[in-house]
């Protein structure tokens, strides 16, 4: 039985998927609120994270109203604009709790209104927008085996110099402080952000699609081997992430996978804390804190530090400021990260794209725009297995959680992975 069969087994098992859904999606609005409020309690006032009972009500409405977008998850066909767009919506609901307890001062109706607008006109595109392109060109199945060969060589060869430079087996904990201190080439960022969120994530797909699994252990050994010489959590834990999303699919169906991917991390760093009260309950920091409520937190401070900025009208895409000789002094996380004191503050394209470069009242268009090129990898995946598109986008999604559009598209290998999925197979249940 082919993985498409497979696919088409586990829909008949789940009929009831579209309330599934739907019920999952509001429990995980539900549970990201209460994930905030016990976060608030770990890092108020340093990241300007609280709560206040006295604004819940107020609060809660507004998550509420905003999961009337649960229906849109229930009716739309898996895609990675619908794996994005999940993230999406909990960086957008998170920000809107946040916004009722925040100490900063700026005109928060005007942000929540933007924020939700700005969800919105993401998620029609992101979502809706996914027939195939027109005519295909395609790699045969060996070639795509030749280009995963290739890959994994030209990853390894690209630890193996970065090594040269810097190399520390420590815990990401003690590498926060060290990591600004690497030197290796900054050019090397390029092939290394590529191969951690897109190029080894499609090899691991296409290996365990094509039940290689030999292949897949070494994509995934490879992307560990990341870590020593760029201490970033991500090249850490982006092989967990993939052998715990291939699980899941051994179980549920795709959609139900991309909403489970957030739901039980959030869930199990809820249970973990609550066994371990500590201010050092890891899985608590990774999941519920960095992965969950600092993207969320990230709306804020871009809110408030535009408030009183000038904003940058794309300039600080390299190439834009180049072009019209606009270039900021600073990246925009290391100017945050000046002004508040809470680390190098890059933040999602509803922070950058939107806030950061157009302000609030155009965010939404900015979004629109952001969404249009998701849709762009929909389409360059159309007719793929969704399992193969889940599995290979999945590290891309998260880098979306933090990063700029422009930044993933170029840094993080987005282009690639659009570009392989184009030329993908279709056959072989692919």
């Amino acid at each position: 039985m082919t993985a498409l069969d497979n696919s088409h087994a586990r829909a008949r098992l789940f009929p009831q998927e579209p309330v599934q859904i739907s019920a999952l999606v509001l429990i995980y609005l539900a549970l990201l609120c209460v994930s905030l409020v016990v976060v608030s309690e770990d890092v108020n006032p340093a990241f300007h994270i609280g709560y206040n009972r006295q604004f819940l009500t107020a609060a809660s409405i507004s998550v509420a109203a905003l999961g009337c977008c649960f229906q849109l998850f229930s009716i739309a066909r898996f895609s990675f604009g619908y794996l994005v767009s999940f993230y999406m919506l909990s960086i957008v609901a998170g920000y809107l709790w946040l916004s009722f307890f925040t100490p900063l001062r700026y005109d928060l109706t005007i942000a929540r209104w933007s924020a939700a607008l700005s969800l919105i006109a993401f998620l029609i595109p992101a979502m809706f927008v996914t027939k195939a392109f027109t005519p295909r060109f395609k790699l045969t199945v060996r070639r795509v085996d030749q280009v995963v060969y290739g890959v994994l060589i030209v990853a390894a060869l690209t630890v193996a110099y970065a090594s040269s430079f810097d190399f520390h087996l420590i815990g990401f904990i003690e590498g926060e402080a060290l990591r600004s201190q690497f030197q290796y080439p900054a050019w090397l960022n390029y092939p290394i952000g590529a191969s951690v969120s897109a190029a080894l994530p499609f090899s691991y797909a296409w290996a365990v699609h094509r039940r290689r699994y030999g292949l897949a252990a070494i994509a995934l050994a490879i992307g560990a081997s990341f870590y020593p010489v760029t201490l970033n959590k991500l090249t850490l834990f982006a092989p967990l992430w993939l052998i715990g999303l291939t699980v899941l699919l051994k179980f549920f169906s795709v959609r139900l996978c991309v909403i489970l991917s957030l739901f039980i991390p959030l869930a199990l760093g809820l249970i973990i804390k609550t066994f371990d009260a500590s201010e050092v309950s890891l899985p608590f920091r990774l999941v519920n804190f960095r992965m969950i409520a600092i993207p969320a937190s990230g709306l804020d401070h871009y809110n408030h530090f535009f408030s009183n900025h000038p904003l940058t009208h794309f300039c600080q895409i390299q190439v834009i400021g180049r072009l019209f000789d606009c270039s900021l002094p600073s990246q925009l996380g290391v100017s945050l990260a000046a002004q508040y004191a809470t680390g190098n503050y890059n933040a999602s394209l509803f922070a950058s794209e939107g806030i950061a470069s157009v302000g609030p009242y155009f965010a939404p268009i900015a979004a629109l725009l952001c969404g249009l090129v998701i849709a762009v990898g929909n389409k360059a995946s159309a007719g793929l297995n969704h399992q193969f598109v889940f599995l290979s986008g999945s590290i891309l999604a998260l880098v979306l959680m933090n990063v700029p559009l422009s930044t993933a598209m170029l840094s993080h290998g987005a282009v690639i992975l659009f570009a392989l999925w184009f030329a993908t197979p279709r056959e072989e249940g692919l």
